[in-house]
């Protein structure tokens, strides 16, 4: 019995290692290591171990590690520090469940004693299990696409460029696959796991150094500032201190030259109701120059009768317009209370109102000196989760206050994932963060500038623009069924030539 607790113990060990390597580049041999553990324990001699309990124990032990950073939005305001030990216990206790599930498929499915029959084919299987879940996580209840597969190559932005062909699923399943073929080879202690481990980084950088002509419209160029003001949490939504913010952000926003600009202020710069607040837009108006585009976060309220409704939203102002558009994806128990009437002490930001959704198109465009710009704009989180939209954009904006997250690694796997949504679309990608990370990207998710974390100040860059139109965005998710069926074939061919070459052998 205790032989068995303390088997069981390895494969939370194993979630804690994969989840440690999201921290760096360099402990991706942690990931490695972490699912040898899981995978050698599931099949080890001992069938009276609970596969689902196994896979469980490691799905906590890897949002643990990859996503402690979740409690830190109830370390900011004194009365909600006294959850936080409770939001770190059920969190990572629910989020297992998305590996206990496919390590049971695994487990009933595969059989492990006989692995070096159709070896590939079983390969392809239980990388499928895994990557199933991965997308289930990713989409349902809301959905949570942090700490992918794919995202462990955001070191260098060559390796993702296949992004915008396979979309960031695509890559996540052909890094499973990666993991899984390494994983099996060791297991069979054979040394031609150092063939994949080569190979496949080979492969992703090929997509950089040879790429594909793809179609691109006669580029525009524009002048970009991006402001971070750095404002702590606990005081950005102090009335007494309004007036202060405002002015650091308007301190920040001036320019010596009077060529045109896009200046981009974070979420909610704005802590008040703008379009209701006609002094202010033209005190901000007043402030900047002619020539200059103010986007930002702020609030917007619309009544209907005797009720309203409240809106995260992002504005555009101008000398003479000033344009929004409505946050759709709000964050359970910082926007919005999930049943309410269980779980109303859970909620973060100050006052009782649930936000609403917007159901405004998420495309914008901008009447610039050069022409008409469209953009596409998010909020928060907004720009982790894929969109697919009927117009080509130029440009993506994403505002955001990242000051929720603490200091550690909550920000950077948000950046990351934005970055995604970059090379997906093949558009450059302007991000400011109150307190986090503020970059701008080309549409490779290159980041040219960046300001970090706990940093204030503002970047400039002159941001080349055209519609692209890559491969992934053309054929959408569709790809990944072409893909796992490509293969699917090959696995099968490949087990099969070696079955047959055996056979032969005997004879």
């Amino acid at each position: 019995m205790l032989n068995k607790s303390k088997t069981y113990i390895t494969f939370f060990v194993g979630g804690l290692l994969s989840g440690v390597s999201f921290f760096s580049s360099i402990l991706i041999p942690f990931l490695i290591l972490g699912h040898y553990i899981l995978i050698k324990g599931l099949f080890c001699n001992d069938r009276k171990l609970n596969s689902l309990f196994s896979g469980w124990l490691f799905g906590v032990g890897f949002f643990l590690a990859s996503m402690h950073w979740i409690v830190n939005p109830f370390l900011v305001y004194e009365e909600h520090k006294i959850l936080a030990p409770l939001v770190l216990i059920i969190f990572p206790s629910l989020m297992g469940f998305f590996f206990a599930f496919p390590c049971y498929f695994i487990n009933k499915f595969i059989n492990f004693q006989k692995i070096n029959d159709f070896f590939f084919t079983k390969t392809l299987l239980i990388s499928f299990f895994i990557f199933i879940f991965e997308i289930l996580r990713s989409n349902i209840f809301g959905g949570l696409p942090f700490n992918l597969y794919a995202h462990l190559w955001i070191f260098n932005e060559n390796f993702i460029k296949i992004s915008s062909f396979i979309g960031v699923f695509g890559l996540s399943f052909l890094t499973i696959l990666w993991i899984i073929t390494i994983v099996l080879c060791l297991t069979k202690k054979d040394l031609s796991f150092i063939i994949p481990l080569i190979l496949f980084p080979i492969f992703l950088i090929s997509f950089s150094i040879f790429p594909f002509k793809e179609n691109q419209s006669v580029s525009k160029t524009i002048s970009v500032r991006v402001v971070q003001p750095n404002i702590a949490q606990n005081k950005k939504w102090d009335r007494t201190l309004f007036q202060e913010h405002l002015d650091k952000l308007l301190t920040l926003s001036s320019k010596v030259k009077k060529e045109e600009l896009l200046v981009v202020w974070p979420e909610a710069a704005i802590t008040g109701f703008l379009n209701e607040n006609a002094d202010l837009i033209n005190y901000i108006k007043q402030k900047i120059d002619e020539n200059t585009v103010i986007i930002t976060g702020g609030l917007r309220r619309e009544f209907y009768g005797g009720d309203f409704k409240v809106f995260n939203s992002f504005y555009i102002i101008k000398k003479d317009d000033l344009i929004f558009y409505d946050k759709k994806k709000l964050v359970p128990f910082g926007e919005f209370i999930p049943f309410r009437f269980l779980f109303n002490i859970f909620k973060l930001t100050p006052g009782q109102t649930d936000f609403s959704r917007g159901d405004m198109d998420e495309i914008l465009f901008l009447e610039l000196e050069h022409g008409k710009i469209y953009l596409e704009p998010s909020i928060c989180y907004e720009a982790i989760f894929q969109t697919f939209n009927r117009k080509k954009i130029e440009l993506l904006i994403n505002i955001t206050n990242d000051a929720w997250f603490g200091n550690f690694t909550g920000p950077k796997q948000h950046l990351t994932a934005s970055i995604f949504r970059s090379v997906e679309k093949g558009v450059p990608l302007v991000r400011s963060a109150n307190s986090g990370i503020s970059v701008i990207t080309d549409e490779n998710g290159k980041i040219l500038k960046r300001l970090g974390l706990n940093t204030g100040g503002f970047i400039d860059h002159e941001l080349n623009l055209g519609k692209n139109e890559t491969f992934f965005m053309t054929h959408k998710n569709i790809i990944l069924i072409y893909l796992i069926l490509v293969i699917l074939f090959i696995c099968i061919l490949c087990d099969f030539l070696i079955k047959k070459r055996k056979d032969l052998k005997v004879f």
